[in-house]
């Protein structure tokens, strides 16, 4: 009774506005994260017509459990009232088996009082438009039953331009709007929908993108459809395997129920093997395309799309092997010549863009352009592919995976960005192959002839996460597994195998294991200088790793013939102004600055900062690193006032280019602070210090030999500013540290224990200081050390 008096006699707007509270409540009740109810379903009413002369031929049945497409329903309304003196026109386009159709039927059902009449219009071919049309005419008295179909098509278009108020049309499945334009209103009142894979309607008609559903909503599908509220979590997993389309649920619950298995069952069985259950014919609604499982859904459009252009099946077979992630398409512009022949012609000029507007027109992919996530400035074009859409393509590229993979993989190298190590400006473009490398790379099979080019792009993915993310956890495997297949593929004793055990080594280096650092790295230069030479330039970098190595285990005499010896062949080699050759200056600078030979250092720090700077560009993080290495120099000398322009300048690089939690960014926050400390500055000092700490004891470990590094000058510091509680606990911390990593007589272990010392001293513990600088060999100065970044 309360219906009929707020609602009026219409049973169907009974059941609508029931509808719309049951998924009102559901959605609150997920919101607050409590159990929906799944109340008893019931069918639709008839909608009583408004009018008596009330004419349809909608052929959809609107299904019982008709869920989670309020939003879209309102859009169409809105853009049905939009019209602007013009037809109003809305296309309803997205992902085969995302119920567009479903939905336009549900809508005319809801709307259908508010129409005299409502008319279905079959728009794939000309020929099911044409009939539709002139059906409608002669339904309508405008035409008669025998007249010729071009006039009687004219005339009802006339007449929909007249006459057209309060009709409504569905134009199911059209094809493009190209074809579908001729057989539209040309103006009028009457209000058309269409639906259709092909996105681009905005010439004719406002858009409205149907999307899969949120796991959500399919959960409320599954649960009401088999009638199984208990099982609500794993209605919530299996709709997010089934990637939320509306097609694939309506198979998982027809076979659930049949069979009486529960969701969790059928998800583990549809992992296992997908394809199966995609194209499961017994448990697909006969109402969809006479039956269409999923599968053959995807099959018939990817057909379709071939006809548009001949590269679109082999451009998303490729796809398909590719890692669910967005796409970047420059992989196929720039590395097509690896996917051979007849693909790498069809791609070529605008190509690519065809073949992506063929599979778009099938909703095969989706189009997007995604901002650097650092640098927003910067876009990437690409496509996306559905997770149902990539199981059903991949299924076409099967017998010949391996060698798609192969292509794959060196057209991944071709593309990849040099300089990924260091270098920020690469670093934007490998973001966006990152995540589709490394899943490429790192399959339990390497094909056939791909293996120089996957330990290639290996030992890339790892030095991107060694130097641009410090992800060192990350980066090891895929050094490891880089440094096998090399031996595998090529020997233990090739120069390739080389490479890789000194990218190991740098990295174990960077971890603090200087001790399995030294093997690698004595091991990859006996490679080199027997399979290339003593003057090659690989074995001047072999002697300058080895040499860093030497140096920061203490070595300074061993380091420096090393160092010597790397700088002359390398500037006979490459060159006086080569960057490997400033690099190496660097190095050999850093070496005579630790051994006390300032103003020997300063000439060679001088000179490879103006090779570097000129080579990378002042913001470079090489340049950065140049600077502050000058800094500590400049302030070891003296000169406070000239190092601190040096330093800030340094850390501002490091900080923009590596970001503001890179090793790096800390190593060059640990020299400003001891500068300022130096100057007298510790309220300044002090909030540098710690904010290196942090990064270090996060992103290397908390005994990392350069975190206790920090922490010695942090201790001094708080000693300075009358907290020797606390100063004695943090200089302990970083000389076990140090104890445990370095030798007893390095710089930086003495440069701990001297804190020690003299913390114990301020806390009058003058016996245990004097034994602290007996055990090290103190002179009872205190330092400070200065720590080259990278």
């Amino acid at each position: 009774m309360i219906e009929r008096v707020l609602l009026g006699p219409d049973p169907s707007k009974h059941f609508n506005c029931r509808l719309q509270l049951r998924e009102a409540l559901a959605a609150v009740q997920r919101m607050r994260g409590e159990q929906v109810d799944v109340p008893p379903t019931e069918d639709a009413p008839e909608a009583t017509p408004a009018k008596p002369t009330c004419v349809s031929n909608i052929p959809i049945t609107v299904p019982r459990h008709f869920l989670g497409r309020e939003p879209a329903i309102a859009a169409i309304d809105a853009a049905l009232r939009a019209s602007g003196g013009r037809a109003a026109i809305t296309a309803l386009f997205g992902l085969r088996g995302v119920g567009k159709t479903v939905l336009a039927a549900a809508y005319v059902a809801r709307r259908r009082a508010e129409y005299r009449a409502t008319w279905w219009v079959r728009a794939q071919t000309p020929e099911t438009m044409r009939a539709d049309i002139v059906a409608l005419g002669v339904r309508l008295g405008w035409v008669s039953a025998d007249a010729k179909e071009e006039e009687a098509l004219a005339r009802v278009l006339d007449k929909l331009r007249d006459e057209g108020e309060g009709l409504l049309i569905v134009y199911d499945n059209a094809v493009d709007a190209k074809s579908l334009a001729p057989f539209l209103p040309r103006a009028g009142a009457a209000r058309v929908i269409v639906t259709s894979n092909a996105h681009d309607w905005r010439r004719i008609a406002a858009p409205v993108e149907i999307k899969v559903w949120p796991k959500e909503v399919g959960a409320d599908y599954l649960v009401a459809r088999t009638g199984r509220g208990a099982e609500r979590a794993d209605a919530e997993a299996l709709s997010e395997t089934l990637g939320g389309l509306p097609l694939a649920h309506e198979q998982a619950a027809a076979y659930c129920e049949r069979l009486e298995i529960p969701f969790a069952e059928y998800r583990r069985r549809f992992v296992s093997a997908p394809a199966r259950f995609l194209d499961d014919a017994k448990h697909a609604p006969a109402e969809y395309h006479d039956g269409l499982t999923v599968a053959k859904t995807f099959a018939l459009a990817i057909d379709e799309a071939a006809k548009l252009h001949p590269a679109a099946e082999p451009l998303i077979v490729f796809a398909a092997l590719l890692a669910p992630e967005p796409i970047p398409l420059f992989l196929f512009a720039e590395g097509r010549e690896k996917l051979g022949e007849p693909l790498a012609s069809l791609l070529a000029d605008d190509g690519l863009d065809e073949a992506v507007a063929a599979l778009r027109a099938f909703a095969l992919v989706d189009r997007e352009t995604i901002p650097d996530e650092r640098d927003p400035s910067i876009a990437t074009d690409a496509i996306r592919l559905h997770q149902l859409v990539r199981l059903a393509a991949a299924r076409r590229g099967q017998g010949d995976a391996s060698a798609t993979r192969r292509a794959l993989i060196e057209a991944m190298a071709g593309v990849y960005p040099v300089g990924v190590d260091s270098d920020a400006a690469a670093w934007p473009r490998t973001r966006r192959l990152d995540a589709i490398m490394v899943d490429l790379a790192q399959a339990d099979e390497t094909p056939d002839g791909a293996e120089a080019a996957t330990a290639s792009v290996l030992d890339w993915l790892a030095s991107y996460r060694q130097g641009a993310l410090s992800a060192y956890s990350e980066a090891r495997p895929l050094f490891e597994r880089a440094l096998t297949i090399r031996e595998k593929a090529l020997g233990p004793d090739h120069p390739a195998t080389a490479a890789s055990l000194n990218n190991l080594a740098l990295l174990l280096q960077a971890q603090g294991d200087l001790a399995g650092a030294r093997l690698l790295f004595e091991r990859a230069l006996t490679i080199w200088e027997t399979a290339l030479g003593l003057g090659h330039p690989d074995t001047a970098v072999g002697l300058n790793n080895l040499a860093e190595l030497l140096r920061h285990q203490g070595d300074l005499a061993g380091a420096r013939r090393l160092l010597e010896r790397a700088l002359a062949i390398l500037e006979k080699a490459l060159g006086h102004d080569h960057p490997t050759t400033g690099r190496s200056l660097n190095n050999l600078a850093v070496l005579l600055r630790d051994q006390g030979d300032l103003a020997g250092a300063r000439p060679l720090f001088e000179r490879g900062l103006a090779i570097l700077e000129k080579a990378f560009g002042p913001d470079h993080p090489i340049t950065g690193r140049s600077l502050n290495n000058l800094g500590i120099l400049l302030r070891d000398q003296g000169d406070l006032a000239g190092a601190r322009p040096l330093l800030e300048r340094a850390l501002a690089i490091l900080e923009k280019a590596l970001g503001p939690d890179h090793p790096d960014t800390a190593a060059s926050l640990n020299s400003l602070a001891e500068l300022l400390q130096s100057q007298g500055d510790r309220a300044g000092a002090r909030p540098l210090f710690e904010r290196a700490l942090a990064i270090r004891e996060t992103a290397l470990r908390p005994g990392h030999p350069s975190t206790a590094l920090t922490r010695a000058n942090l201790a001094r510091l708080r000693l300075a500013d009358g907290a020797p509680a606390e100063a004695l606990a943090l200089a302990e911390a970083a000389l076990a540290a140090h104890d445990k990593a370095l030798r007893a007589d390095h710089t930086w272990t003495k440069d701990s224990a001297r804190a020690v010392a003299a913390a114990l001293d301020a806390l009058g513990r003058g016996e245990e200081a004097a034994a602290v600088r007996a055990r090290y060999g103190l002179d009872g100065g205190a330092t400070g050390q200065g720590e080259a970044p990278g």
